[in-house]
């Protein structure tokens, strides 16, 4: 199912396309690979030791050290749930929040953000440098 970029998010396709332009897209790796992975902090390789590769830890970040294949087919089944073209499956919804505010809201923007939100949320809106405007809850 084709999914088309609501109008109000159409500047997250610009920007993309700005970066594939300027080379700065990045690939994720493949994990793997012999000997130590100085790139991670699994040092010793002993994540990619055990049974079940699903089951081991990544050692760093997916742009670090890869994805597994588990990682691509949770976001593929999450995508075609919703019918999206993609989705991004996030480690937690610490980094989910921080992630998606920072990502979405801009300097330009102005953030309504409720006196109670969780700090996840607060870090997001820092991290955009939006301006935020903070109201009582409730």
């Amino acid at each position: 199912m084709k999914h088309e970029t609501p109008s109000g998010l159409a500047f997250l396709d610009d920007a993309l396309a700005a970066a594939a332009r300027d080379g700065l897209l990045r690939v994720r790796p493949v994990p793997g690979g012999k000997g130590p992975s100085f790139c991670s902090n699994d040092y010793l390789g002993l994540a990619e030791r055990i049974a079940t590769p699903e089951s081991s830890g990544a050692g760093a970040s997916r742009l670090v050290c890869g994805e597994h294949p588990a990682h691509v087919a949770l976001e593929a089944a999450c995508a075609e749930w919703v019918g999206a073209t993609s989705a991004l499956a996030f480690t937690s919804g610490y980094a989910a929040n921080v992630g998606l505010v920072s990502a979405l809201a801009g300097p330009e923007d102005l953030i309504v953000s409720d006196a109670l939100n969780h700090a996840s949320i607060i870090d997001g809106c820092r991290l955009s440098r939006a301006r935020v405007v903070v109201v009582p809850h409730c």
